[in-house]
């Protein structure tokens, strides 16, 4: 296989065993749709649409996903527009032919990192790799703003046009996350919460001296690969050029996902770097 078919296989195989972050209380249920069982092999007529943000990318997916099951979707990215003003978004309009039943789905795919020293719950202290992005922040405006928009008046000519006016639509949300703890943090209870999206450790760049005269050899993907593990056809660099690259965007203030790979097991795993 080419490695450009071979990223999108990888990438869809990425999204489909991204574990779901589940948390109570919240005010609206969660799909359950265990897409990690599915086979990760895409439609042949399968495409992907080109210079999307990386959440654009696995609600892609997530519509490949959502085809190959009991689902028919009567929706996709449904923009509410209003007085030429854009009011809101409803992600997903599925037809459940099992259950029989319509459902406005919500679909969250992020990173975390888990920063103990920030003040609240667990939620307050999981934010993107950018330090911007707060996991409570996303909750507040998926339960203040796009819910509701399914109630707003001007959602029910966009639900009159597809004929589902009259129709009850039930409300779910289908949250997956990859969340990253910092280098040497003692687990404690908090983590388990969240145990089953703990994909690695960040690191900050001092920190980075522990893999110094390691046997070990390190590749930094583009973000579009930040869901995927990496492919036979990609360059694993030494310490010191990996160390150089990477200190360049961080350098930028970008945090970036870098893979080791134990030059004796081949063993690879993913983690992060900071800038902050």
């Amino acid at each position: 296989m080419k490695p450009e078919p071979k990223k999108l296989q990888l990438q869809y195989t990425g999204f489909l065993n991204t574990e779901q972050l589940i948390f109570a209380p919240f005010e609206f249920p969660f799909l359950n749709f265990q897409l990690k069982n599915f086979s990760d092999t895409l439609p042949d007529d399968f495409v992907m649409p080109q210079n999307i943000r990386l959440g654009q990318r696995m609600e892609v997916f997530m519509s490949a996903a959502l085809k190959n099951e009991h689902y028919t979707i009567r929706a996709k990215n449904l923009q509410i527009i209003a007085n030429k003003r854009t009011l809101g978004e409803l992600d997903f309009i599925l037809e459940d032919h099992k259950e029989k039943k319509l459902i406005h789905l919500e679909m969250v795919y992020k990173f975390y990192f888990y920063r103990p020293e920030i003040e609240g719950d667990w939620r307050a202290k999981l934010i993107g790799p950018n330090a911007k992005d707060q996991l409570i922040f996303k909750l507040n405006k998926l339960s203040q703003h796009q819910f509701p928009i399914l109630k707003n008046r001007n959602t029910q000519l966009y639900l009159k046009d597809l004929r589902l006016l009259d129709r009850y639509i039930e409300q779910q949300i289908y949250f997956k996350a990859q969340i990253f703890v910092p280098f040497k943090f003692t687990t404690d209870q908090v983590i388990s919460k969240f145990q089953n999206c703990v994909a690695g450790i960040y690191f900050r760049r001092e920190q980075l001296d522990f893999f110094l005269n390691s046997e070990y050899t390190y590749y930094i993907p583009p973000k579009n690969d930040w869901v995927s593990k990496p492919s036979e056809f990609e360059e694993f660099l030494p310490y010191r050029s990996f160390y150089k690259k990477i200190s360049a965007a961080l350098e930028e203030q970008r945090s970036c996902m870098f893979w080791v790979k134990d030059c004796n097991t081949k063993v690879c795993k993913r983690h992060f770097a900071t800038w902050w």
